[in-house]
Order: C-alpha cells, then sequence, then structure tokens
C-alpha cells in the first residue's frame, strides 16, 4: 500500500511537470494568449500529456497496477478544473478536458498492460525471506 501512495505522489507531481511544461512551451511556439482558441488547444495537448505521463509513471512504480494509474490521471483533471475555473474557457474546454484525461489514463493503462486486480506477492520460499 506504500507503494501506491509514494507512486500517486511521484506520478501527480510528474504530469503537473509534464503538464506546465507542454503548456508553456506550446504557448511560446504558437505566441499565444490565455483566451485565444490556440491556447485552448494548447491546454488540451497538455492535459492529455499531463495525465499519460503521470499514469505512466504511477503503474510502473506500483507494478502495473490500474486503480493507481487512473487516481494519478485524475488529479492532472482536477488541475485543469481549477485552470478551467481561474480563466473564462469555452464550453468545448470542459467536455474535451474530461475526454483528454480519460484518453491518457486509459492509453497508458492499454500500453503498460495493467491489471485491475491487486499484483499477488511472491511467495516465500527460502527461510529467511
Amino acid at each position: 500500500m506504500l507503494r501506491s501512495f509514494i507512486a500517486v505522489i511521484v506520478a501527480v507531481v510528474a504530469g503537473l511537470t509534464t503538464a506546465k511544461f507542454a503548456e508553456g512551451a506550446g504557448a511560446g511556439l504558437l505566441n499565444s494568449a490565455p483566451p485565444s482558441g490556440a491556447y485552448q488547444i494548447i491546454l488540451l495537448i497538455s492535459w492529455f500529456a499531463g495525465a499519460f505521463i503521470a499514469g505512466c509513471v504511477a503503474l510502473i512504480i506500483a507494478r502495473r497496477w490500474a486503480p493507481v494509474g487512473i487516481i494519478a490521471s485524475a488529479s492532472i483533471f482536477i488541475s485543469a478544473v481549477a485552470a478551467m475555473l481561474a480563466s473564462p474557457m469555452n464550453w468545448l474546454v470542459w467536455c474535451g478536458a474530461v475526454a483528454v484525461t480519460f484518453a491518457g489514463s486509459y492509453i497508458s493503462i492499454l500500453i503498460t498492460h495493467a491489471r485491475f486486480s491487486f499484483p499477488d506477492k511472491p511467495a516465500k520460499t527460502g527461510l529467511f525471506e
């Protein structure tokens, strides 16, 4: 259980860092301001990247247990909701935020072949194990 907890913390930090980096890089390349339509598309792409990275990192650390990846990706959605509440966004961005964070989580589960059943502990065969 401690491994899952640490996996979520590390994955959330990695996912939020990825999302902010992608957002800043995209905004810098397109030279767009926050209320523009191009900036909102950049936000959706960065949220997808953040959810995907968070899911993958959590699943790798937590021995491919799918609920841990879902929780890590859901934290990116919570960050997206906070960003959408802070500034005026189109209603399509709200729907897109749900779709891209779900897609990032789903693809990370597919790529890592994660399972929804808790991974079994290896059998202890030796005297001192």
